[in-house]
């Protein structure tokens, strides 16, 4: 590969790597230092893989499609975000009717038993994983903060 091929390629990689830090959670994105913390590297670490001045390696690509909502391969621009390959599902005639959805319950001191639908319980869960909890007084603060919302729903 020419030299002027590969210091393209390298930019498209790191504004691919910019563009999916930035749209990461919902849209509110990281930061470079939250995720330079988040693989125990600095944040100009992170600069230089966005810039194309070095790339990430491969521990470091499948931490960012697991925490940016992207392939490895959109990454890499073997293919496109949105070519993601769609479920195949059966026919409407064919297909059974849904199971009622699993629940998830919660059970504390302060809370004899809360369920709520599986789905809501893991976007929750995923939400409190991607916010930085650190350590078990955050976790326990999270959970009971979590169980005092849906307290109040009901």
């Amino acid at each position: 590969m020419e030299d002027d091929n590969e210091a393209q390629l390298r930019r498209e990689m790191g504004e691919r790597f910019r563009k999916a830090r930035k749209n990461a959670r919902n849209g509110q994105g990281f930061t470079q230092a939250e995720v330079g913390e988040a693989l125990k590297k600095g944040d100009g670490a992170v600069s230089t893989w966005e810039t194309g001045r070095a790339l990430p390696d491969a521990f470091v690509l499948r931490w960012m499609a697991q925490n940016y909502g992207v392939s490895v391969d959109a990454l890499l621009g073997l293919k496109e975000p949105e070519e993601a390959a769609p479920l195949e599902t059966a026919p409407a005639t064919d297909a059974p009717k849904p199971a009622p959805e699993a629940t998830a319950s919660i059970s504390s001191r302060c809370a004899d038993k809360i369920e709520l639908p599986m789905s809501e319980f893991v976007r929750v869960i995923e939400r409190a994983m991607n916010s930085g909890l650190s350590d078990e007084r955050e976790k326990r603060g999270f959970l009971t903060g979590l169980i005092a919302a849906i307290q109040s729903r009901s």
